[in-house]
């Protein structure tokens, strides 16, 4: 061979060293990168199957069977799981696509594992929602528009989480219904985490809060008044069933809380001012993104300078109602802060990635998020919402094995009424703090709290708290 020859099979040689390892990295790096990517609808079609995901109490809720994705309990699991198509993707099924995928997928990259006995079966993403919750939450609503979400305080673990109305997702993968008409019915609308909608009275535990803080106690009195009329507004606030509140001319807060009067709290709201209210507001989240997988609007509360420019405003907001919107998680996340001595946690729903031999890939830790409540002013409000379910407006919530501790609420604002109803359970060391709403439905004491009380009873009948 001559030189020249050997020079030019040199550099073919080196030139196609360089080709091979380029391809190999492509396959490698780049490769699973386009792979993964959720905009890569090619793959929904050609992946041969994609990984289960399951309760923590074993209810299969999303899996591949046949040529498609297939979703068991129906629309129970619509605004959680998602749903997959070979044109959309929501949901878990979006946020947790890389963690479901089969390992295996003819790349280089696995045939190297499967020669080093790596498992290659397609990973299983275990939820915390308990299924047993779940159905107990659906039967409560009834199709009712609303929604119930259930945390576990100490950890920030979802435990249940419905809304309602709802969508069968395998109309969807069948092609019964398009994902684009799909996406605009009111059903779609995840009302656990988006839907904002005054709280009405429960929102009075916060108002108790920053009167704790300004030193108040449970036991300070207040007049006990039929109406009340801000400085400079048009018209009286006055109590639910009309007349007093109690059968003097004093009551407590704590007595006031139990039975969610009005007179005293409007009163209080506009003694406290605007700045106590946004601060303690803004403490519990209000205003403040919420940091959860799959997203939630922000719930709002005015700022403490448009709160003292109109007294009747301020007055009305120590309700829950006016220009305060929250979504029914935000509400679960503070009342599962009561709960835990003050601390909210960051709430989560995935438990682990299981893979195809049982070995956990990853698995939730807990996270805490924020001091809501000094344990002082947290300590005081358990005390006074025990009473609330013991002896005043959430009776309905109360169950004859565990102390319940709550707070009705029937909001009035927002095309309500809307039925209200948050608490936690066992009082004295919580495992599980609830939020129901039912939209347009009444009264809270007498229809949401019959429901966190069956989502209660199925939590302590069949979990191991």
């Amino acid at each position: 061979m001559t030189t020249a020859l050997r020079r030019v099979a040199l550099v073919s040689l080196g030139a196609m060293g360089v080709l091979a390892m380029w391809l190999a990295a492509q396959q490698a790096i780049a490769g699973s990168q386009y792979r993964d990517d959720p905009r890569n609808i090619r793959s929904v079609t050609t992946e041969p199957r994609r990984g289960v995901i399951r309760t923590v109490d074993g209810v299969v809720v999303a899996e591949d069977v046949g040529d498609g994705r297939r979703y068991p309990r129906r629309g129970d699991y619509l605004h959680l799981v998602g749903y997959r198509t070979p044109d959309d993707v929501s949901g878990l099924e979006a946020s947790r696509d890389a963690d479901l995928r089969p390992r295996d997928d003819g790349s280089i990259t696995s045939w190297l594992l499967s020669l080093l006995g790596a498992d290659l079966e397609p990973p299983e993403v275990r939820l915390t929602v308990h299924d047993t919750l779940q159905q107990a939450a659906v039967a409560g609503l009834g199709g009712r528009p609303g929604a119930v979400v259930a945390l576990d305080p100490r950890t920030g673990a979802v435990l249940t989480y419905v809304s309602s109305p709802t969508l069968d997702p395998n109309d969807l993968v069948d092609g019964s219904r398009s994902a684009a008409e799909a996406r605009t019915d009111p059903a779609a609308l995840d009302r656990v985490a988006f839907r904002l909608l005054p709280p009405g009275s429960t929102f009075k535990t916060l108002v108790a809060a920053a009167a704790l803080d300004a030193g108040m106690r449970p036991g300070t009195a207040f007049p006990d008044r039929a109406e009340y009329l801000a400085p400079g507004a048009g018209r009286p606030i006055r109590n639910a069933g009309g007349g007093r509140c109690g059968t003097g001319s004093e009551i407590t807060m704590r007595r006031a809380l139990a039975v969610s009067c009005n007179t005293v709290f409007a009163s209080l709201a506009v003694e406290l001012g605007g700045e106590a209210l946004a601060e303690v507001g803004e403490r519990a989240g209000f205003n403040v993104s919420l940091p959860f997988e799959l997203g939630a609007a922000v719930s709002s509360l005015p700022g403490s300078g448009d709160l003292d420019a109109d007294p009747g405003a301020l007055a009305q907001t120590g309700l829950g109602e006016r220009d305060v919107r929250v979504t029914p998680l935000q509400m679960a996340v503070i009342t599962a802060g009561i709960a835990n001595g003050g601390v909210a946690m960051r709430p989560f729903v995935v438990d682990a990635v299981v893979a195809g031999d049982g070995t956990e890939i990853t698995s939730a830790s807990p996270d805490e998020w924020r001091r809501v409540f000094s344990p002082r002013v947290a300590s005081a409000l358990v005390a006074m919402m025990v009473d609330v379910v013991a002896e005043g407006t959430g009776r309905a919530a109360g169950r004859a094995d565990v102390v319940v501790a709550g707070k009705t609420g029937t909001a009035e604002g927002g095309g309500g009424p809307h039925a209200w109803f948050i608490g936690f359970a066992p009082a004295e060391n919580p495992t599980i703090a609830i939020a129901v709403v039912v939209e347009g439905g009444g009264a809270g004491g007498s229809v949401a709290a019959p429901i966190a009380a069956a989502v209660m009873g199925a939590w302590f009948a069949g979990s191991t708290p």
